[in-house]
């Protein structure tokens, strides 16, 4: 079974990624902005009336972003959706206010 998530405003992540397992990584402090990005996408799909038989499904595109950064026990995964979305709204003026989580396996 996989531990419990955190959950924690999207602005707040590039201060959560310091600490793993409560201690503070090694090897300094962790610039978000210069991990390396991904990305993937998914589908989010709905059928219109499940119900009935041959009924039409519609999906649609959700795009996730993630970053690989490095600390001194090697590399680690954080996803940072809300987190890209709330950096691009800062540089157009504005800011969204999202919560993510996050866990650790």
């Amino acid at each position: 079974m996989t531990p419990p998530c955190r959950y924690f405003p999207a602005s707040r992540l590039e201060s959560e990624i310091q600490v793993n397992d409560g201690k503070v990584r090694k090897g300094g402090r962790i610039d978000l902005s210069a991990c390396e990005l991904f990305s993937i996408v998914q589908y989010e799909c709905q059928i219109d009336r499940p119900k009935i038989a041959d009924s039409p499904v519609r999906c649609w595109p959700v795009q996730r972003w993630f970053r690989r950064c490095q600390d001194k026990k090697g590399s680690f995964m954080v996803e940072t959706t809300l987190w890209e979305r709330n950096s691009k709204a800062k540089s157009d003026g504005g800011v969204t206010t999202e919560i993510i989580h996050t866990h650790n396996p």
